[in-house]
């Protein structure tokens, strides 16, 4: 699963997408011409499993579970439905179960070509504070559908659209490395100060 924290879009993606979507030029398309917008399926709490092949999206920025089935393949984009976090965008890079709090983003055949994919979710990652700004209730807060389908899209003609998609899965996968690079540093580090108090 690929998830972006929610307040803290890393600052060097921040920069980059800002430095790309403040000044871009193009179509603008609303949201509900691009994707078909479906709302997942809800799971019954007793059904949940710790583990599972499948994780399971809801209203929040983590999984709430998992299952062994899917109902939604993956290279799909999700954005939360209701509660604290409606409206965090998020890209799915395997299948999942899309739960009842959940929105999935299906591409409608005539803007495959149009709307680059991975360039839609950067540009709704970069505007995820507007899409929570459309959030109502007070209870237990959610995004109408018919609201998130008004949400407007700049579309730059397509080779931008591709250029802008490989900078920032570039940027994407470079951040990532040096995660990992970071976790392993510090898993070296606990190990080596255990073993001075052997």
């Amino acid at each position: 699963m690929k998830c972006q924290s929610l307040c803290n879009i890393k600052p060097q993606i921040r920069a980059i997408y800002h430095e790309a979507f403040s000044n871009a030029s193009g179509t603008m398309i609303n949201l509900g011409n691009l994707v078909q917008i479906k709302k997942g399926a809800q799971l019954n709490g007793e059904n949940l499993l710790t583990i599972g092949r499948y994780y399971v999206m809801n209203g929040g920025i983590t999984p709430s579970g998992f299952y062994d089935s899917y109902n939604t393949h993956g290279e799909v984009i999700s954005i939360s439905e209701g509660g604290n976090s409606c409206g965090y965008v998020q890209y799915n890079a395997s299948p999942f179960w899309s739960g009842g709090h959940c929105y999935s983003l299906l591409p409608k055949s005539q803007y495959k070509d149009v709307a680059k994919y991975k360039y839609l979710y950067h540009y709704l990652k970069y505007h995820q504070n507007d899409i929570m700004a459309m959030r109502i209730g007070s209870g237990l807060p959610n995004i109408q559908k018919k609201d998130l389908e008004r949400f407007q899209i700049i579309l730059p003609e397509p080779q931008k659209q591709e250029r802008y998609t490989t900078l920032f899965d570039a940027v994407d996968r470079i951040l990532a490395l040096e995660k990992d690079l970071l976790n392993k540093l510090l898993e070296k580090k606990t190990y080596l100060i255990s073993q001075m108090f052997i």
